[in-house]
């Protein structure tokens, strides 16, 4: 018997490290409609959905800007890397009979044309994204979301979420369920302080899961 029974993950900057080839978009996106941005100012809105942050931003038509990142990201795909230690994590989590899934906030078309370049990840049949939601991080619906659509007969208590941003560590308490912070690529000037855990590697998982 393990601790949990499903394990859900966050995809940017926690399975994947998108972090460079996303500032690098949406910075393009932004000065397009003239805005001047840092990659600080980015990174500190990571986890939230394309068009808030471009709203956050000052962007004066947010759609549109995030339909110029939609095509621009798909030429910074080579400035996306996947994490030392995932590969180990999945395996390790199929031998202890812990399913696992994706909630993202991501669009479903930008997605599948960036999971072209990672069929590991896309091979992953749960996932959640922006689409299935009208409410998103760090509301609790995309977990709650999942959590009805692929395993509706488990307790909140057999659900663990995993990612690297406050958003996600508020989306999941809203949701009810414990969230482990994915140090690699977490902002280290943010406050987990109320993660329920931790992780320095993605195999650290493993053991908490147990």
């Amino acid at each position: 018997m393990t601790k949990y029974k499903v394990a859900l993950f966050d995809l940017d900057n926690t399975l994947l490290k998108t972090e460079d080839a996303s500032v690098a978009a949406l910075t393009y996106a932004l000065n397009q409609d003239g805005v001047e941005v840092t990659p600080q100012a980015i990174v500190e809105l990571m986890g939230l959905p394309g068009i808030d942050m471009a709203r956050e931003l000052g962007s004066s038509n947010p759609a549109k800007t995030i339909d110029i990142f939609n095509e621009r990201i798909n030429q910074e795909v080579d400035l996306i890397k996947e994490y030392d230690g995932i590969d180990e994590m999945f395996a390790g989590l199929r031998e202890l009979g812990i399913e696992y899934g994706i909630v993202t906030s991501k669009l479903r078309r930008v997605f599948d044309d960036e999971m072209r370049s990672f069929p590991k990840i896309r091979a992953i049949e749960k996932v959640v994204l922006s689409d299935d939601t009208k409410k998103h991080k760090p509301h609790a619906d995309p977990i709650e979301f999942g959590m009805q659509k692929y395993f509706p007969k488990l307790n909140r208590a057999d659900v663990i979420y995993v990612g690297d941003s406050l958003f996600d560590m508020q989306s999941a308490h809203a949701a009810g369920v414990d969230f482990a912070n994915a140090g690699w690529g977490a902002i280290p000037a943010n406050d987990f302080s109320e993660a329920e855990y931790i992780l320095k590697t993605p195999t650290d998982l493993l053991e908490i899961v147990k």
